[in-house]
């Protein structure tokens, strides 16, 4: 009874210490559910659009599905990383919830709370000291790895599963607790993926390890893992994991965001570009490494680490330590720690800048990796095991003041040297930024009156979804495809676009729709389209927009710069180099990106050319050099040109390393010294459809540069 009393009061302090880590790390005006503001910075727009369009929507089967967070494209609450669990259960609560609502601060409330219970009851567990194990548990609760996670991303603050893994791992029996595993396994799927996989992965190997030493009956084994699995894919469906194909659940970031041996060391995250130490210098990491292999110890974490390690090999402590030595849940975590770590490093192991091995991955193996392609990320349960280690270590080798005396000078430093890190969360201090609000009224005319809104180039990450994330849940937008996911259909996504650009050259325009223009090349090929229409352009706080049936809208200073818009200038005997990532080029729509390299790439079976040429004394020819995409499925690219909607001829390129062909256009044809160039491609084929890559976009040819010359 005793013990019942202590604990609760252990737990009503947590309670208490967990409130304030939510006031000073947040702000007090932000833990209300009604303020929805602050989430608008950043990546949780994300988390807070899609829960938007989640609640606001009909109950649909699967119960996660959200299609109105991307049209034509929208998938599941589950990636737009919500944290699907909470999603699920306020969203009965619709009726009764006013205005805008934010579940989010009540998320990282629980976070704190329970890094700390967990932390505790594994050291507790383990030691049976009270002191111990709640001066230890401030170790996890301001790890830098935890804390660099508050407010940017929120599933994945949910880390007191890892330490829910480890205090099962630990101190439970693994046959008997695997009721309790499978609640966990299930329970992580609704919080995050990249915890299940870890999870699961823990499980596994401590059930495959329990097997060979302690001879575990295998029809038991085998019985456990199929209703595990059989309960895992069935909430997985439930709350739409399968929304999407799962080769859109491949990343081409395996081997890239991953864990270096000296991320450890690192107090630089370069995302942020904070430091989280006083004391240890920046160790310059390739940058992706920084961003997601961040796993700094802190000072205190680290000498407390290594005075731990000198001791673990002490022959004079050996007595002390037998207890850990000979447990063999504790050898059974050096193992998985071991291979967690090797996961974690992926198949490039690199000390700096300098790749140490680099291990050739055949491509099936390759694709069951980048599922987890994050991979830095498996290395936090390894950091906490090592922390938990580390204590229980200090106090096996000393008595009980002592060590807690050890254990608290290395929090101080820990304290003292994350601080620097630390500092930049209070809000007290350093308050949050405002999220980018557009100003000019009229986008509170617009979007009052028309309740859906799109983009010119709808993707999975669109760069204009910052700058309208607030505008969207402030005007109680409907529909949208301005968004930002963590994984999406990327055939869906495609098609949208196809259908988008189709729409567009039949001026369909949807009369309830706002369209945001992406960049200058799009502005250029709808004013071509529309230039004579009844439709609105309206260019407000740098953004180009377009409405049907809204001209008289347009104030005069945009009638003047609308007028001014005109395709770009191609200069004759010019070579000119076309890059995507140029707004002011010479494509319109139709054209996609080369993965950051030099040229763009015709997507879908339309794709727009738009110049404009000097004074004009002759026919011109026009030049093209590309690269057609051949593959085992079609030995030939083959096109109808069209100049200035004129059937000018049919092509077929064969060579995959390169071609060049020309285009002649009579000058008789050319109206305003402007010219329209319009592919129709008869067969481009996706990557994804001759399994070369999940890329699901239909590919004609990349064009690399082009040149215009008198004939």
């Amino acid at each position: 009874m005793k013990k019942i009393i202590f604990d609760n009061k252990i737990n009503l302090l947590y309670l208490f210490i967990s409130f304030f880590c939510l006031v000073f790390l947040l702000g007090l005006d932000n833990i209300s559910f009604q303020n929805t503001k602050w989430l608008h910075i950043g990546e949780p727009s994300m988390h807070q659009l899609g829960w938007y369009f989640f609640k606001n929507d009909i109950w649909r089967f699967p119960f996660g599905s959200n299609p109105n967070y991307g049209i034509e494209f929208g998938s599941s609450i589950v990636f737009s990383d919500s944290i699907p669990i909470l999603a699920l259960l306020f969203k009965p609560f619709k009726p009764i919830i006013s205005g805008n609502f934010q579940y989010f601060s009540f998320w990282y409330f629980l976070c704190f709370f329970l890094q700390l219970y967990f932390s505790f009851k594994i050291i507790k567990k383990i030691t049976n000291s009270v002191p111990h194990s709640f001066i230890g548990s401030f170790f996890f609760l301001i790890a830098p790895i935890f804390i660099y996670r508050i407010n940017l991303h929120a599933a994945l603050s949910g880390q007191w599963l890892l330490l829910f893994t480890l205090y099962l791992g630990l101190t439970q029996n693994i046959y008997k607790a695997r009721l309790q595993w499978i609640f966990l396994i299930i329970l992580s799927s609704l919080i995050h993926f990249y915890f299940t996989g870890m999870i699961v992965a823990v499980y596994a190997l401590l059930r495959l390890f329990n097997l060979k030493f302690k001879k575990e009956n295998f029809y038991n084994l085998t019985k456990d893992f199929l209703i595990m699995s059989a309960l895992l894919f069935i909430t997985l469906y439930l709350v739409g994991y399968f929304e999407i194909r799962t080769m859109d659940s491949l990343s081409p970031n395996f081997g890239k965001y991953k864990l270096n041996l000296l991320s450890i060391f690192d107090p630089v995250n370069s995302a942020a570009k904070i430091s989280w130490s006083w004391f240890l210098p920046d160790i310059k990491l390739p940058k992706k490494a920084e961003i997601e292999g961040f796993s700094y110890f802190g000072l205190g974490q680290l000498l407390m680490f290594l005075f731990a390690l000198v001791l673990f090999f002490n022959k004079n402590f050996n007595k002390n330590l037998i207890s850990i030595k000979d447990n063999k849940e504790i050898k059974f975590f050096f193992l998985v720690s071991f291979i967690f770590t090797l996961w974690a490093l992926s198949n490039k192991i690199s000390l700096g800048t300098i790749t140490l091995l680099e291990i050739p991955l055949n491509k099936y193996i390759l694709g069951a990796f980048s599922i987890f392609a994050t991979s830095a990320r498996m290395f936090w349960i390894v950091n906490y095991f090592l922390l938990i280690l580390s204590i229980i270590i200090i106090y096996k080798c000393f008595e009980e003041k002592k060590s807690l005396l050890i254990i608290s000078i290395f929090l101080i430093i820990q304290v003292a040297d994350t601080s620097a890190g630390l500092k930049n969360y209070i809000r007290s201090f350093t308050p949050m930024n405002e999220p980018i609000i557009l100003k000019d009224n009229i986008w509170g005319d617009l979007l009052g009156k028309y309740k859906v809104i799109k983009t010119t180039y709808p993707i999975s990450w669109s760069r204009l979804f910052t700058r309208f994330a607030y505008l969207t849940e402030h005007h109680k937008i409907k529909k949208t495809n301005i968004v930002s996911f963590a994984r999406v259909n990327r055939q869906a996504v495609a098609k949208a676009r196809y259908n988008l650009y189709d729409n567009f050259r039949k001026k369909n325009l949807a009369p309830d729709t706002v369209y945001i223009v992406d960049n200058l090349n799009h502005l250029r090929h709808l004013k071509y389209l529309f230039k004579n229409e009844n439709v609105g352009f309206f260019y407000r706080d740098n953004v180009w927009s377009m409405v049907i049936n809204e001209k008289a809208r347009m104030n005069s200073n945009e009638k003047v710069i609308f007028s001014e818009i005109k395709p770009k200038l191609l200069k004759i005997n010019s070579e000119q180099n076309i890059n995507f990532k140029d707004e002011d080029n010479y494509y319109g729509f139709g054209w996609s990106h080369n993965m950051g390299k030099p040229g763009v790439w015709s997507e879908g079976y339309n794709s727009t050319l738009l110049f404009r040429v000097d004074k004009i004394d002759d026919d011109l020819q026009l030049e093209i050099y590309c690269s057609p995409y051949i593959t085992k499925k079609n030995n030939t690219l083959e096109f109808d040109l069209y100049v200035n909607n004129s059937f000018n001829k049919n092509m077929k390129l064969t060579n995959k390393q390169g071609e060049k062909f020309e285009i002649l256009i009579k000058k008789d044809s050319i109206k305003n010294n402007e010219i329209k160039i319009d592919f129709e491609f008869k067969n481009p084929i996706a990557p994804y459809e001759v399994l070369e890559s999940p890329d699901s976009r239909k590919l004609g040819m990349l064009m690399k540069n082009i040149k215009i010359s008198p004939v």
